[in-house]
């Protein structure tokens, strides 16, 4: 599935400050590139990002809530326990980035891609999803209940003991994840129209109490 990569109409320029100069300022953050900054623990809620990129950056326990994220790109950065609830994104990439416990719920991603990314124990609740690409990243004990999805897709990604109670992944090819003891509702009704393995089958009719020959 083909998802719209962030588009940067320039080059991003060098931004030469340290990142808390951004906590004091309400201004638009447009056309900059974030190097190796320290964002742990700042509170930049309901703020804008655009055509911005982020490389190598701590965002550990950062306060993002409500941002608005278009044409950004985070390469190698620690978003691990940042607060992104309720946050936009459009035209976004995620690569080699760690986010454990990083809180997302609520949020909106279209066109958001996330490869070789760490997010166990991220909070994806009711997050919707439009135009989403998943792809070697490990979401152990991550939580995607009551999520609304479209046009999503996952290759070879971890979602072991996740939580997918009432979100629907109609459409999605789970067949090259693991989903070793992640949690659906007592129906399944989760799995309808996803495409699964024949392990994968087996497991999930075992959990029911069901053997298999």
């Amino acid at each position: 599935m083909k998802i719209m990569p962030p588009k940067f109409f320039q080059e991003p320029a060098p931004f030469l400050q340290e990142a808390a100069a951004l906590a004091q300022t309400d201004e638009r953050a447009e056309g900059l590139k974030f190097h190796k900054l320290s964002f742990a623990g700042l509170r930049l809620a309901d703020r804008e990002f655009s055509e911005c990129v982020f490389t190598a950056c701590d965002l550990n326990g950062a306060f993002l809530k409500g941002c608005d994220f278009a044409d950004v790109l985070f390469e190698r950065c620690d978003l691990s326990g940042a607060d992104l609830r309720k946050s936009a994104f459009r035209r976004a990439g995620f690569i080699d980035c760690k986010g454990v416990g990083a809180d997302l719920s609520e949020s909106s991603l279209k066109d958001v891609s996330f490869e070789k990314c760490a997010f166990s124990y991220a909070n994806f609740n009711a997050v919707k999803l439009n135009g989403a690409r998943f792809e070697g990243c490990t979401f152990s004990f991550a939580d995607f209940a009551e999520c609304v999805q479209k046009n999503t897709s996952v290759a070879k990604c971890a979602f072991d003991r996740a939580n997918f109670f009432k979100t629907s992944l109609k459409g999605m090819d789970l067949s090259s994840c693991d989903i070793a003891g992640a949690a659906f509702s007592s129906s399944l009704f989760e799995l309808k129209g996803a495409k699964i393995g024949l392990l994968q089958a087996a497991a999930l009719l075992r959990a029911l109490g069901i053997e298999t020959e």
